[in-house]
């Protein structure tokens, strides 16, 4: 008789912990997108445009994984827009942050605030509270005219990860960014948190 009340006691403080910790983590991912979400508007006001997907980024095989690599080198100050031949397209300078020429360039974000993924002089991605990469969905560079949303998407994938990068995927157009109409419920359902929300 103890031990069930001790055990039924053990659960109630654990699913009250759980739950306390899930809304300090959706709590915390809000405020770090919105950071990035400023950061990426300081961006656009010093370069003309949010930072494009390098299509060289790789990081991955998907979209998601370029965008996230060249969120964090954009806003690090380790990628540019460059405009070629009447083109514009992302160039990252290099992969490392003690790189001379990316001390020099304008930074959006200060590292130490958030956590990433990656070596201390090169990181890749930056990380929600829940170890998965933030996902910035923009133009590509090598097809930057098929964005046809205006604006960036920026969101944690929350505590379902890939399973929800995958449910998310499925009704935002990777090319075009463009939203099917059950986006909302299926974010929800995903447990997606948006810069916008």
């Amino acid at each position: 008789m103890v031990t069930a009340i001790i055990v039924l006691l053990a659960s109630i403080t654990f699913g009250v912990y759980s739950g306390v910790k899930n809304a300090q983590s959706r709590a915390k991912a809000k405020a770090e997108l919105a950071l990035l979400s400023q950061a990426l508007e300081q961006y656009k006001a010093r370069f003309g445009d949010y930072p494009l997907i390098d299509s060289g980024s790789g990081g991955g095989d998907s979209n998601a994984d370029a965008g996230s690599k060249s969120l964090i080198y954009a806003l690090s100050g380790r990628l540019r827009l460059v405009e070629q031949n009447g083109t514009v397209r992302a160039e990252v300078i290099d992969d490392n942050l003690d790189n001379t020429e990316v001390e020099r360039m304008p930074k959006f974000i200060d590292l130490t605030k958030f956590s990433y993924q990656g070596p201390d002089n090169s990181p890749e991605a930056l990380i929600d509270p829940w170890g998965n990469p933030y996902v910035y969905r923009y133009k590509v560079d090598s097809n930057p005219e098929v964005w046809d949303v205006f604006g960036f998407h920026l969101y944690s994938t929350g505590p379902n990860g890939e399973e929800a990068e995958a449910q998310i995927s499925a009704v935002i157009d990777p090319s075009t960014g463009v939203l099917e109409n059950d986006f909302r419920d299926t974010a929800d359902a995903a447990g997606i948190i948006f810069a916008a929300e």
